[in-house]
């Protein structure tokens, strides 16, 4: 009689599925409203489209549907934030909801109050601090740091990115940059970019923090080869909404306070256009290595985009 075994999951085939399961997060994100399949979704992984259901779940700790439903949401929070005049049954159909009461329900489901009362209460409210948390503290010192928003083009880049699911934390985003740093040196052969770049995939004064996605990356030259959990993008250029500071790493904990600033007070008042591209975060360190220059980076449409076509 033959006796069975246990044949542990290796690491790297662990990272390989987490890798994989990040790029079916991605492919949702980029399009929430977009119907898909678990055969579509199973084939951009790869994974068999018998057992997607189960590795998705045991690597997420969501089904693949409530996973669709949390990203819709997340989408609706910014239209309803940022995009006053369009109404609330435009915002739920657009974001893939079939109409404005299922929206309703699912988005008091998860934040305990109407899209009505989120859009009442925002920019002063929402956007200035967590869903049922006091306001950000942090606020009025970026109140009187004389912000300066210069908008610029910037260009596109080949980043290698790691990413770090869960709380924006110290401790998370260093132990991350750690990791591509060891990566970078080994596959790249050089000493570390001046540059380090944040891509931010969630709103943490909108989404769970357990479900926060942060990609830490440097840039690298198109077509280099990456491995493990590192992965190749590009970040997209053009017109950017840009916020410059110098903090010592005593300050680091404002820079949350300037993104609050830039969504609450700035953007409402600019005119300008949120581009279909996440914010990041570029940081460099200063010559006393006492602290950092970091430049708040927030795509734009361009206005002149179609008239360029024309």
């Amino acid at each position: 009689m033959a006796l069975s075994k246990t044949y542990p999951i290796k690491r790297q085939t662990a990272v390989d599925y987490h890798r994989r399961v990040e790029r079916v997060i991605d492919l949702i994100r980029a399009d929430p409203a977009r119907p898909v399949s678990v055969r579509e979704l199973a084939a951009h992984a790869p994974f068999s489209k018998f057992h997607f259901h189960r590795v998705f779940k045991a690597m997420t700790g969501e089904t693949i549907a409530q996973c669709i439903i949390r990203l819709r949401l997340e989408a609706a929070t910014q239209a309803l934030a940022y995009q006053p005049k369009t109404s609330l049954t435009q915002i739920a159909l657009e974001c893939g909801f079939s109409g404005s009461a299922h929206f309703s329900k699912a988005f008091r489901k998860v934040y305990g109050c109407t899209p009505t009362q989120f859009r009442k209460d925002h920019p002063t409210g929402f956007r200035m601090r967590r869903i049922g948390k006091d306001r950000d503290e942090t606020a009025p010192y970026v109140e009187d740091m004389n912000v300066t928003v210069d908008i610029r083009p910037v260009p596109e880049r080949t980043l290698a990115s790691l990413r770090l699911v869960g709380p924006y934390t110290h401790t998370g985003i260093s132990s991350t940059y750690a990791e591509l740093g060891q990566w970078y040196s080994s596959a790249v052969g050089e000493t570390l970019p001046n540059e380090a770049i944040s891509i931010t995939w969630s709103d943490p004064t909108l989404a769970e923090q357990e479900t926060l996605r942060l990609d830490a990356c440097y840039e690298v030259p198109e077509g280099t080869a990456v491995s493990g959990r590192v992965a190749l993008r590009k970040l997209g250029g053009g017109r950017t909404a840009c916020v410059d500071a110098s903090l010592a790493v005593s300050d680091m904990h404002l820079i949350a306070g300037l993104w609050d600033w830039l969504f609450a007070r700035w953007l409402p008042q600019s005119g300008a256009a949120l581009a279909d591209e996440p914010s990041y975060e570029i940081y460099r360190r200063t010559e006393d290595q006492t602290g950092f220059d970091v430049t708040l980076c927030l795509p734009l449409i361009d206005p002149n985009a179609d008239l360029d076509h024309d």
